[in-house]
């Protein structure tokens, strides 16, 4: 679309791009100087709700280095392809990056190539590390976040911000994403697979890579159960997204109406007859 645009642009003082997608829009403040178009405008919504939006003028009033941002931004906040960050919503992100100078520049490397070096992750985990603020103190990393969280707020496991090994996972999409959106006015892209930038490859079907390394120590996720009563673990179970069976200490006591798929090893109570017993 935005290729189309810069050329139409060459004729008219006037182009107006149609499209229901907050993307485009995005696209369409960032690349505005590039498709050199006068008046840039995006339509969207339909009868009653129908609106122009000028995103000529958005772009002015964010100026340059903002409209560079806002690609990385959106990937890493999240977008139509990558996630979102657990309890950070958009409005909290924005106001702390329109706030930040240093943040804007440190993410303007964000998207540049589709890999990721350590300087941008260091970044970009930076930025998002921000968006936890808990008793008034920034962590300085994604485990220092978790750990403060649990500690003052008691969250649940689900509730957690990602680990230092899954956010880097999410960075390499959200760079992967950003890239792409870069280059939006190229009319023939080039580009490189997406494995190994956060995602694999399983057969023909593209899947996020969410982990590489296990979300704790063995010896805290055997202590995990679940609190599922009506489910039947099928949803939000915390066995089950740890890889987990479910233990006679979940709520479900592990029984009949359990469907969680990882079931744990069978034994014979016999075995533990002949066990020392302490009183």
């Amino acid at each position: 679309m935005l290729l189309h645009a810069k050329h139409a642009s060459r004729d008219a003082q006037r182009v107006v791009i149609q499209s229901p997608d907050t993307d485009v829009l995005l696209l369409c403040v960032t690349h505005n100087d590039e498709t050199e178009c006068n008046e840039q405008w995006f339509r969207t919504g339909v009868k009653d709700r129908l609106r122009y939006i000028p995103a000529h003028k958005i772009a002015a009033g964010f100026g340059p280095l903002m409209c560079k941002v806002l690609p990385a931004f959106h990937a890493l906040t999240g977008s139509d392809s990558t996630s979102a960050l657990s309890r950070v919503g958009k409005k909290k992100a924005w106001k702390i990056i329109v706030n930040s100078k240093v943040h804007q520049q440190h993410l303007v490397c964000v998207g540049l190539s589709p890999d990721v070096d350590s300087v941008t992750a260091t970044k970009a985990k930076a930025f998002i590390c921000s968006l936890y603020n808990v008793s008034n103190r920034i962590p300085t990393s994604a485990d220092e976040a978790r750990y403060q969280l649990f500690c003052q707020k008691a969250q649940s496991n689900l509730q957690l911000p990602l680990t230092s090994d899954s956010l880097l996972q999410h960075i390499k999409r959200a760079n992967y994403q950003a890239y792409v959106w870069q280059k939006a006015l190229v009319p023939r892209q080039d580009l490189p697979t997406p494995a190994g930038n956060g995602w694999t490859i399983q057969g023909n079907s593209l899947f996020p890579q969410l982990m590489t390394k296990p979300p704790a120590p063995e010896s805290i996720l055997e202590l995990v159960n679940c609190q599922c009563s009506k489910s039947s673990c099928m949803q939000k179970c915390s066995c089950s997204n740890n890889g987990l069976a479910c233990i006679e200490a979940c709520k479900c006591m592990a029984d009949e109406n359990c469907q969680n798929p990882n079931k744990a090893c069978d034994y014979d109570s016999d075995d533990y007859d002949d066990l020392p017993v302490d009183y």
